[in-house]
């Protein structure tokens, strides 16, 4: 929260029986709709838990120069991005329609202008689809990842690339966005194609739909969320119920705690899209971190590692991942010339959904506390991994990039007998160390056999049996 300041400042809509607000935060949140929080948990907008650089160094990904004595460089980029930022769902839309003419039964123009005046911005007719600024997150994203890998990715035809898409629509303007982003860095304007060839593969990017098990025994199975539950009903989740009910000079059976949750999250959704919501002049900078635990411990069970069926069932889109780069290597080793190494794919492109990265992260080992996340330690929140709103806001993304190495001192002229291979992996554009590595890139052959049993051994039809129990959890 923003330091306290001496100045006295009389709010006339939040001060109802004339009480002074002494700190600054409260006075802007209440007089304003601005909120200075950025953490929504999954509904966060990614420039604002990752600000990208305002000049991205051209080839700052093509190179490994931290392998001494061998000269690398990249021959394969394989992402997996989540859309871009979008509007809510119509259930949301209707519900805080109908929680603002509740409030209007009780609440007094005079109190909070802004919020007894608010008009619902957002279109029915838009379920979840992807936002301006979800298009703006996708095409920055493409134009950054060309900048950082523009010698691999430069000069390349459309068959060098795989564009892989749910069925979704986010998802297909997500990959349109990304690469109208991309080509506009590679390519001249009169060489760049408007259309381009996407796939669509629901068993890659929403395997969360078609794994029974999953499906019966975590996500349409309210005792497995009962941590979520319990939180949303704790002591200070109602205690922020109470003080909403307080600055509004209401009585305090109005809104339910449900409600409350509705109202942070539409404070993210309006400030993302209009810069500004008198829903966030409800909510101080505690509430919102209290609010924004309760989306931890949702995505924690729903898309973490709350149950082990959750990251087993991504195991057909980790598989894709390495037996991809596996042939990428069989292709450049079995090639006879420079030409038939062009012919492999250099970019693999998946667009997915926050339920497609949180299993995968789980799949392999990422953000994983020691101790995981209960109701009853928010206490422990500002240490721990699983932070959704850092992890999978919009536009999330990972990104393995292989390098191929070779002697430094090699000539000119000498015939490489055999390369050797590295990995690099990236998470929102930041390097971070493969699990089974102690440095920032690993031997592919290395951590191929750390995830060797997820790869080759990945039976989705067994994986996701339903057995007649929910319980089995």
């Amino acid at each position: 929260m923003a330091a306290a300041v001496t100045t006295v400042y009389v709010c006339p809509f939040y001060c109802v029986g004339f009480y002074f607000v002494l700190y600054t935060s409260i006075f802007i949140n209440c007089c304003s709709g601005h909120s200075s929080y950025r953490f929504f948990s999954t509904k966060t907008p990614y420039e604002w838990v990752h600000k990208s650089k305002s000049l991205t160094t051209v080839d700052e990904w093509y190179y490994l120069p931290e392998l001494k004595g061998s000269s690398c460089s990249a021959v394969h980029a394989n992402a997996v991005l989540r859309h871009g930022a979008r509007f809510p769902g119509l259930d949301d839309v209707h519900e805080i329609s109908n929680i603002h003419e509740k409030l209007l039964v009780s609440l007094e123009p005079d109190v909070n202008p802004n919020l007894y005046n608010w008009i619902n911005k957002f279109p029915s007719n838009n379920n979840k689809a992807l936002s301006h600024l979800g298009e703006e997150e996708q095409e920055a994203l493409g134009k950054r990842i060309a900048q950082k890998l523009t010698s691999l990715l430069a000069d390349e035809d459309l068959s060098s690339f795989r564009f892989i898409v749910s069925s979704q629509e986010r998802t297909k303007q997500s990959a349109s966005s990304f690469y109208e982003g991309l080509t506009n860095v590679l390519n001249k304007e009169e060489d760049i194609e408007d259309e381009f060839d996407s796939e669509v593969n629901d068993e890659l990017l929403r395997f969360f739909n078609l794994c029974e098990k999953y499906v019966f025994a975590v996500e349409k199975n309210k005792t497995a969320h009962k941590e979520y539950y319990s939180f949303l009903q704790s002591d200070q989740v109602n205690e922020i119920r109470n003080k909403i009910h307080k600055k509004l000079n209401m009585k305090d059976d109005v809104l339910t705690t449900g409600n409350v949750r509705l109202i942070y999250l539409m404070c993210g959704y309006e400030m993302a899209a209009f810069k500004e919501s008198p829903w966030c002049s409800l909510l101080d900078e505690s509430d919102m971190e209290i609010l924004e635990y309760l989306g931890d411990l949702k995505h924690y069970f729903k898309n973490g590692y709350g149950y082990n069926i959750t990251c087993q069932q991504s195991c057909p889109l980790v598989s894709e991942i390495f037996l991809t780069m596996d042939e990428v290597i069989n292709d450049i080793e079995n090639s006879d010339s420079e030409d038939e190494q062009d012919e492999y794919i250099v970019g693999q492109f998946a667009f997915g959904h926050a339920e497609t990265l949180g299993p995968l992260y789980c799949a392999l080992g990422l953000f994983k506390d020691q101790e995981g996340l209960r109701a009853d330690n928010f206490d422990k929140r500002p240490d721990h991994k699983f932070r959704t709103s850092e992890i999978l806001p919009f536009s999330a993304n990972i990104v393995f990039v292989l390098y191929e190495c070779v002697p430094e001192e090699l000539g000119e002229d000498e015939e490489i007998e055999e390369a050797d291979y590295y990995l690099k992996m990236f998470i929102n554009e930041k390097p971070h160390v493969i699990p089974g590595c102690e440095k920032l890139y690993c031997p592919y052959k290395q951590v191929r056999q750390y995830y060797r049993k997820l790869v080759d051994e990945c039976d989705f039809k067994g994986i996701c049996k339903r057995s007649a129990e929910r319980d089995e959890l």
